[in-house]
């Protein structure tokens, strides 16, 4: 047998032991007690902690019950830290803002005694040193971490799979990827595991799961939140910063942790935060409010296209100002994006692999044999497509899909920052509050349909580009009977990112799949962005659409 899967054999037997070892007391049926546990919003939880009311053990098993289930339907967890979490609720910070609070952490995040594999089986059995910042943050704030969550290798896609943990699942419909590479956190708080978890975001890593799953989220601007003391498969790599954000169940306890973190001043823990404290916001009776209908790359599916419909209707109805918003060039955003992300044409993404026969995502697998070929060869091919298939979208991407020179890269960040400078003009000359797209073309891809759909990434990584602040609401689910694609339907004239995307389009096997928008703010307005997603979420409500969650208690 290969090394590497030994190594992947081991390290499942370890969380299969550590489960084991759980199932007397997580395994056994939850006491009505329990369960008003779990439907009681994080800050009246804390509330109580403070109080007296409840003990941090106590909502620890609460949480723990629920998190076994969402693991054994869709192998969501990656570290399993209940026996330290034990400990934890005993000691915790039985005042702070998140006193007795519970909190998954996608596996990228160090936690002093485990590992982070980041789905490598070169990094498993070598536990951390050390918490990160953001870790020592929430523990201080009075959080228990309390297990890790599945990602893809290399973190470049949108489904969660890898050679040690294998595959997640979105809760939903089986068969259909949870999103990525968050997509263990969106497993789990989808499914009803946990109420709160931490991801990452460079290209739509937290906004994206959000949408495949049906949670609540937003993409921070860098700076606000602790990154320090993690670990990434793709070290080094700035051009387009990755950053932490929460993610959460439901929308009172994302804008209560996003606060609470923000008052713990993270620029005393860590030298990437910005010493911005928490502003509170009060928005204009009436806003206006952008809309990007479509990226000119790939027209958002029908389920998609709906979505956001209801959402511009309800806001519409509730007196707001709804204008078409036209951004900058998004095929020149997704060819600066994604030339910055893998500069290097995935050599790093890819180093840490023990073996050649260790696998990784299929859709960065094809990104890197395209990267890999000469040039001259990548330039005819392109002169080729643009000619003979009209494809100028493929044509542009294609030429320039290749490691790069310091030269070049430098070249590439003075276009980001071009690219930053027109995107903040037009935006300031449309005179909006607020833009509102979709986050996503499509819902959640099948498994392996991110080897169709790997450049489809522009709705989410655009923001990433232009570092402004995005948040994610879920608002329907997938309708067979209205979704469907129209009759007659071809992809025959898309140019080669749509057809990727259409290809995984079936509103029939999607049924009940959720859906999502995306609200976005300019740079390091979170506090703008949540009160926007509260005001949309009440404005869909009075038109009687309101998002139903998965396995409610």
């Amino acid at each position: 047998m290969f090394r590497y899967k030994k190594i992947a054999a081991a390290k499942q037997k370890e969380r299969e032991e550590r489960i084991a070892e759980l199932l007397p007391v997580y395994g056994a049926p939850e006491t009505p007690e329990e369960v008003a546990i779990f439907k009681t919003p994080v800050a009246e939880v804390a509330a109580k902690v403070k109080a007296g009311e409840l003990k941090p053990i106590d909502i620890l098993h609460a949480y723990g019950k629920r998190t076994l289930k969402a693991q054994f339907d869709t192998n969501c967890l990656t570290e399993i830290l209940y026996k330290d979490a034990e400990k934890w609720a005993e000691t915790c910070n039985k005042n702070g803002a998140l006193a007795g609070i519970p909190i998954s952490f996608k596996d990228t995040v160090s936690i002093a005694g485990y590992d982070s594999t980041l789905g490598y089986t070169k990094f498993a059995f070598n536990p951390l040193k050390h918490d990160s910042t953001l870790v020592k943050l929430l523990k201080d704030a009075g959080a228990i971490p309390y297990c890790k969550t599945n990602i893809p290798t290399t973190l470049l896609s949108y489904e969660s799979y890898n050679n040690i943990f294998g595959r997640t699942e979105n809760p939903h419909v089986h068969g259909y990827s949870a999103g990525g590479s968050s997509g263990g956190e969106a497993a789990l708080l989808a499914f009803g595991g946990g109420r709160v978890g931490m991801g990452t975001d460079v290209a739509g890593s937290v906004r994206v799961p959000s949408h495949f799953a049906g949670l609540y989220t937003v993409r921070s601007s860098y700076g606000r939140i602790p990154r320090a003391g993690n670990t990434a498969p793709l070290r080094g790599q700035d051009g387009i910063t990755s950053i932490y954000s929460p993610m959460c169940r439901y929308f009172e306890d994302l804008e209560y942790v996003f606060k609470a973190i923000i008052d713990m001043k993270p620029w005393d823990y860590d030298y990437t935060s910005h010493p911005i404290p928490w502003r509170e916001v009060t928005l204009p009776a009436k806003l206006k409010i952008g809309v990007m209908y479509d990226d000119s790359v790939v027209t958002p599916s029908p389920a998609c296209a709906r979505a956001l419909q209801l959402t511009v209707d309800a806001l519409k109805k509730q007196g707001h100002e709804v204008v078409v918003f036209t951004p900058p060039s998004p095929l020149e955003a997704l060819r600066i994006a994604t030339q910055l992300i893998v500069a290097d044409a995935g050599k790093m993404g890819t180093s840490h692999l023990l073996s050649r026969c260790e696998k990784y995502d299929l859709g960065v697998m094809k990104f890197i044999k395209i990267a890999k070929l000469p040039s001259f060869i990548k330039k005819i091919w392109a002169w080729f497509i643009l000619k003979f298939k009209g494809d100028f979208v493929l044509a542009t991407l294609l030429k320039n899909w290749s490691e790069k020179s310091m030269f070049d890269y430098m070249e590439l960040i003075m276009e980001r920052e071009g690219y930053r400078n027109d995107f903040y003009n037009a935006w300031k000359d449309s005179g909006i509050d607020f833009l509102l797209t979709v986050p996503n073309a499509t819902p959640a891809l099948p498994h392996n349909g991110m080897f169709e759909a790997f450049a489809s990434v522009g709705y989410a990584s655009m923001f990433n580009l232009v570092d402004y602040s995005a948040g994610v609401i879920p608002v329907i689910h997938v309708d067979k009977e209205i979704d469907a694609l129209p009759v007659g339907f071809s992809t025959k004239k898309m140019n080669y990112v749509a057809k990727g995307a259409y290809r995984n389009y079936d509103a029939t096997k999607m049924d009940g799949l959720p859906v999502g928008v995306q609200i976005v703010g300019r740079r390091l307005e979170e506090e703008k962005v949540l009160k926007m997603m509260a005001k949309t979420i009440d404005a869909l409500r009075d038109i009687g659409v309101e998002y139903e969650l998965l396995n409610e208690p």
